[in-house]
């Protein structure tokens, strides 16, 4: 198994959220719009595709903020 320095924990903590919760809501958004139609792969991972572009750097940038949320309001 791979092993990477802690100082890579965020950005691997948020890559691998991006991929599965924007994996997850495309898929859902695209049922909804259009359910299994001809084509529905493509037009799926095309969504799956933007939301990653979107979902990363957005994430990239709110979890550490959310973090110190947390940490702040927790013992």
């Amino acid at each position: 198994m791979v092993r990477f320095d802690k100082k890579y924990s965020t950005v691997l903590f948020v890559t691998i959220m991006v991929f599965i919760m924007s994996m997850v809501i495309s898929l859902a958004l695209t049922v909804a719009r259009g359910g299994f139609a001809s084509g529905f792969f493509g037009i799926w991972l095309r969504g799956w595709a933007l939301g990653g572009i979107v979902a990363w750097p957005t994430a990239m940038l709110v979890v550490p903020a959310t973090r110190r949320i947390v940490g702040k309001i927790t013992r």
